[in-house]
Parts: structure tokens; sequence; C-alpha cells
């Protein structure tokens, strides 16, 4: 079966996939901002949070700040927090471990802290700086922040140099971490950084580029069909993306070299899960 909107349009590749290479990837203020954040972090090796709506963009962002550092320097190592996960800490702590290729101490969440803490000075010594990424943290309960605290800042080690980048849904990380029990935890983290959606603005330009990344020869989508795409998703990546693709769909079936409001509502029926409009007979 072929791709009907990459073969209409005469596309490389899909526009609005997830699997976009960094190259591909928009730098929009906000996202801008926090690669910036992120250097700044690298530097001082301070931990820092990430959070945002779902869909805004941190995981794109972590890859396209872990993509300028050099593999000859960097030990990078990623966990996903899952929400069924009884104890979280200890599953991040022991995933670690085994992501670095060490044995887990059986039943010792110590034990496993500790073992953790000498692989990095280990690391370190090596001339190679750690770096721990933590997503979906909006599913940790405060005993997993406090478990973790025991790896943020390193401030009784300071030849340990390790970067710690949590990752979360913006409310209801921040609302377990406003609990009076976390204040040691909060006072641990570098900083908090907010990833925003995009701006009005930057739509259209947002756009132009994944098609231009997936080959397309002219631009497809007028200012004022981007402009209605940034008020329907509110300039969140993932619902651009998303509404983007279904216009391309419909404009594709439809044999439209560009995309216009029939299409967009086409679209908002298709992916809002909405009944489209009756046509008049």
């Amino acid at each position: 079966m072929s791709d009907l909107v990459r073969e209409f349009y005469q596309l490389n590749r899909h526009p609005f996939t997830t699997e976009i290479d960094v190259e591909g990837l928009y730098h929009f203020q906000s996202f801008q901002q926090g690669l910036l954040r992120l250097d700044q972090a690298l530097y001082q090796r301070s931990s820092v949070l990430i959070v945002g709506e779902v869909g805004s963009g941190k995981t794109a962002l972590i890859r396209a700040f872990t993509k300028r550092l050099a593999p000859s320097s960097f030990e990078i190592r990623n966990q996903l927090v899952l929400a069924a996960q009884k104890n979280a800490a200890r599953a991040a702590v022991d995933g670690f471990l085994t992501g670095f290729g060490e044995s887990i101490p059986f039943n010792n969440m110590a034990r496993s802290l500790e073992a953790l803490k000498h692989c990095l000075h280990r690391l370190h010594e090596q001339g190679r700086q750690p770096i721990l990424l933590l997503d979906d943290v909006h599913h940790l309960k405060p005993t997993d922040w406090l478990t973790l605290k025991a790896l943020m800042n390193y401030e009784l080690d300071s030849k340990i140099s390790v970067l710690l980048i949590f990752m979360g849904a913006e409310e209801d990380t921040l609302r377990t971490l406003a609990l009076n029990s976390l204040q040691e935890v909060r006072d641990r983290l570098g900083l908090c950084y907010h990833l925003r959606g995009l701006k009005i603005q930057e739509v259209e330009k947002y756009l132009t580029q994944r098609l231009r990344w997936a080959g397309a020869r002219n631009p497809l989508f007028p200012a004022d069909i981007a402009e209605q795409i940034w008020r329907h998703s509110q300039g969140i990546p993932r619902r651009i993306n998303r509404l983007a693709g279904a216009c391309l769909l419909a404009a594709a079936s439809n044999k439209k070299d560009l995309i216009d409001q029939t299409c967009l509502v086409q679209a908002l029926s298709e992916s809002q899960f909405q009944a489209p409009p009756r046509e008049e007979e």
C-alpha cells in the first residue's frame, strides 16, 4: 500500500511524523530558550526539571540538546517512569544501573544508590560526563522524589559531575513538588523550565520547515489556515502535527494543491472526533 499524502505531494517522507530527524526540528522561541537553560545546567552540573503540557515537545527538546553533545565525552541514559510502577524511584535507579552494565543489588535501595554513585564517579574519572534523563516524572510519588534526592547536585562530593534531567507534565508534576515535605527536593533542583507552545506567528514557519524536511517543493498551508491551526492546537506541537497531517490527507484525497477551509474542517472532524457539518443537499 502506498502513502496517499507522500504520493500526491511527491514527498520523501511524511512531514508530521514523530520520527523527524533532529535537524528537521523547528526551534520556536520557547524551544530555543529551553536549549539555553539546558546548556547552562550542563555547565553548572545542576539538576533541571522540564515541564510542559503533554505534547509540548519536551522529548524533542532533549533530543536536540543531546544531539549536540560529543559521544566521546558524554554517557547518556534515559528512563521512563510508568504509571503502574509501585516503586518508581527504585525502578529508575535499577534501570540506570542496567543501562551502564552494572549489576543490581538484591532488594536494597540504599546499595543500589551507592552502586549508581560509584558508577557515575568512575565515568567521571574516565573523562566521560554522565547525563541521566528521567521522563514522565508526573507519575513519581513524594516518596520517590525523596529517594531520588540523593542523586541531585552531589553537594557531598564535588568530584562527581552529572546532569540529572527530569521531564514531566506540568500540572501534575508541580502539584506534587509543591508539597511541604518536598522542600529539600525543590531546593536541590537548579531550575524548573516551563516549555510553552508555539506563538501564533511561528506556526506557518513550523509547517513550512516540516514540509521542507519532507521534500515538499512548495508551501501547502496558507497563512490564514496556519493561524486557524494555531487556534485549534493552542500551539502545542503534537496537536499541530496531528491536525496538519489530517489536513494533508483531506487535501490529497480531493487532489488539492493547497490546504483550504474545507480541508481544515474535514481534518478537525477526523482528528478531534467531531461530527463534520452536514452538506447542503
